[in-house]
């Protein structure tokens, strides 16, 4: 993602270091002062003071409202979300800010810090004589049924960004109450690598009327799809600058690589029995993150029992540290990535059979008890020793226990590597110069040196089991902190000319678009119809009858190419495993475009993929599953699904509908 702060950082330089801070209201510069005085009780780390000045230079003198702090997992990113909020209350009477988070551990998080406007006192962020600023700053939670009249009485609103997706009765009530008795407020987005999806963005500019700030934050601004949210990034604060820190403000990372030739990592699947090294699992690994496949897929017993055997010689090394170095403050955890959750079943089966471990699992199949004991895991009391996931355990699962991690399965996207990393890097003892570290366990196979290259990892080489080491013996010295020096020699690139005629929006006002409301859509899809239309599959030529224009007259007979055999046709067909698969991803494609035409957000995209499925196997498949359909059902379903995006352009509010009434199936 750009950084659109590069060519401002010199003068950036020279305001801040003016210590007087030129061109901002006299309230921020008396802010500005209360934040950086020296014998503050509780300072911001040196990042944490340059993000808020940053947001501050950003808004005042720049004019620009809509801001992305680009700062690393277990940076402190909560502190300098709450000392905006203060800044925006005291020096522009912004008093209602809304607080978005993608999921309820980070919603739970964020509660923790807020609650009882916890953070605002912590970090004393009100100047003397406004410290009863920070009780206007009570907490309304957005959940499921819950009034949306706290609005009224608090001042931060936080809710996961659920609780506004007007797709839901609970969502369209909590923006309908805001737009009507709320007033203006600033938006905060948490884990913003979230904003690009659909839903998401309708809900931002619904409210970009109200708002006269955004502030995103994120650790990944550049999703997997390539996109990125729409803010301005003004500040990175990476891996390497971090642990450059005195004391550190994150873990080192260490990388044990078995060696190749103890362990040969390998799959199975256990619905066909067959067997595949890791080195083909390419293709296998890149769909699973793209979602266009859910894999059977289980590391095979010998590999998996070797590499957890040397994660286990890991945590056994780090409960050491933490009992001697640590002064028994934290109990290391072990955390295993499995590639499924048949994969992720088995490996706490091992765990606990085998190595006698206590192990938690957490996957999309989870009940709440160990949803909520996976939020419990970094507090007093947990029972659990190692906690086993596929890739539910990502943003916002903060559990600085996690010492060990053990990577069964291969990353194709940086997005969801650092997310996984990320879980690993918190400190458990923060302001005391300890170096902690996360050992990662990975095959070298995996081939995930680009990974660690940009997280600026050690490596042990050739690992078996039983071996020991101390990886503070060998750590390579920090990175320095990369800065920019010559500002000044930045090339500027300017926007694009926009030579072409004006266009007249207010046209668009004209058109009105009625989405209908329909609780009986499973009566409404089984009324579509697909017709048996013929269509020209193939054409073969027998003869080429041609006439010459020399004016001589003369007919030549061409024969045709040679028309092919009986076995060579069905060579052509796909097999019924290719089928299968080009016939799902054409429903999911299908299922991404008719949800994004109703600006419905892809967390709905499995749900609406299953009953479109179910609807196609209704009406094409006479009832059968994929597997036991025949070839030709399956080609002809191919073809004839395409006809599911007319229906829906004729029903707008369909699929809507399909969501709402989801409980009535």
């Amino acid at each position: 993602m750009f950084n659109f702060f590069l060519p401002h950082e010199l003068d950036f330089r020279e305001w801040k270091d003016s210590k007087c801070f030129p061109g901002v209201n006299p309230l921020t510069s008396d802010f500005i002062q209360h934040i950086l005085r020296p014998d503050n009780p509780r300072k911001l780390w040196r990042h944490q003071e340059e993000g808020l000045l940053r947001v501050i230079y950003a808004y005042e003198i720049l004019n620009e409202k809509e801001l992305l702090l680009n700062i690393v997992t277990g940076g402190g990113k909560t502190a300098i979300i709450a000392g905006v909020i203060a800044w925006l209350k005291y020096c522009h009477g912004i008093h209602k800010f809304l607080l978005l988070c993608p999921n309820t551990i980070v919603k739970d998080r964020l509660y923790d810090d807020f609650e009882n406007a916890k953070v605002f006192r912590d970090f004393s962020f009100f100047p003397p004589g406004t410290e009863h600023y920070t009780n206007e700053l009570g907490l309304h939670l957005a959940e499921s049924g819950a009034s949306p009249s706290g609005m009224l009485n608090n001042g931060v609103i936080l809710g996961n960004i659920h609780q506004f997706y007007q797709s839901n009765t609970s969502g369209a009530r909590n923006i309908a109450f805001i737009k009507r008795y709320i007033g203006e407020i600033a938006i905060f987005n948490d884990e913003a690598h979230n904003t690009p999806a659909t839903e998401y963005d309708n809900l931002l500019f619904e409210l970009s009327p109200r708002s006269r700030f955004r502030l995103d934050t994120t650790a990944t601004p550049d999703r997997a799809d390539g996109q990125f949210p729409k803010s301005r990034m003004i500040y990175e604060y990476g891996i390497s600058d971090a642990q450059a820190e005195v004391p550190p403000i994150i873990k080192n990372i260490v990388v044990c690589h078995p060696k190749l030739s103890y362990i040969e990592l390998s799959y199975t699947n256990p619905e066909t029995g067959e067997r595949r090294r890791v080195d083909e699992m390419d293709d296998e690994f890149e769909k699973i993150e793209k979602g266009l496949t859910s894999t059977q897929w289980v590391t095979d017993p010998v590999p998996m029992r070797k590499q957890m055997q040397i994660a286990l010689d890991r945590l056994n090394e780090q409960k050491n540290r933490a009992a001697t170095v640590g002064k028994d403050k934290y109990k290391p955890l072990l955390f295993v990535v499995a590639i499924c959750i048949k994969d992720a079943i088995a490996a706490r089966e091992m765990l606990e059979k085998e190595f006698k471990l206590n192990a938690l699992l957490v996957t999309e199949q989870s009940d709440d008890l160990d949803r909520e004991a996976a939020k419990k895991l970094g507090k007093p009391g947990s029972p659990y020793d190692a906690v086993v996931s596929v890739l539910m355990l990502r943003e916002g699962w903060d559990v600085p226990r996690v010492s060990v991690v053990l990577l069964l399965r291969k990353f194709s996207s940086r997005v969801y590597a650092q997310q996984v990393v990320g879980r690993g890097l918190r400190l458990n003892i923060r302001d005391e110069d300890i170096q902690e570290y996360c050992v990662f366990v990975d095959h070298p196979k995996l081939q995930h040196d680009w990974l660690w290259e940009m997280v600026n990892a050690f490596k042990h080489e050739d690992v078996t089991q039983g071996d020991l080491f101390n990886p503070y013996a060998v750590f390579p010295p920090p990175r320095k902190r990369q800065d920019l020096v010559n500002p000044d020699l930045l090339i500027e690139i300017p926007e694009p000319e926009n030579s072409g005629p004006g266009i007249d929006l207010k046209e668009f006002d004209k058109i009105k678009v009625v989405h209908g409301d329909y609780p009986n859509w499973q009566e409404i899809l089984e009324r579509f119809e697909y017709g048996d239309d013929v269509e020209i599959t193939r054409v073969e030529i027998d003869k080429i009858v041609s006439k010459r224009l020399d004016g001589h007259g003369f007919i030549e007979i061409i024969q045709g190419p040679p028309k092919l055999s009986p076995l060579e046709k069905k060579a052509n067909t796909p097999s019924l495993p290719e089928a299968i698969e080009k016939l799902k991803q054409n429903i999911l494609d299908i299922a991404k475009y008719i949800l994004a035409e109703e600006g419905i957000g892809s967390h709905e995209l499995g749900y609406f993929f299953d009953v479109l499925l179910e609807h196609i196997k209704r009406k094409m498949l006479s009832g059968k599953t994929l597997s036991k359909a025949q070839i030709e059902d399956l080609i002809y379903a191919y073809d004839r699904s395409r006809f599911l995006v007319y229906h829906f352009a004729k029903k707008p509010g369909l699929a809507a509908s399909i969501i709402k009434y989801r409980s009535e199936q």
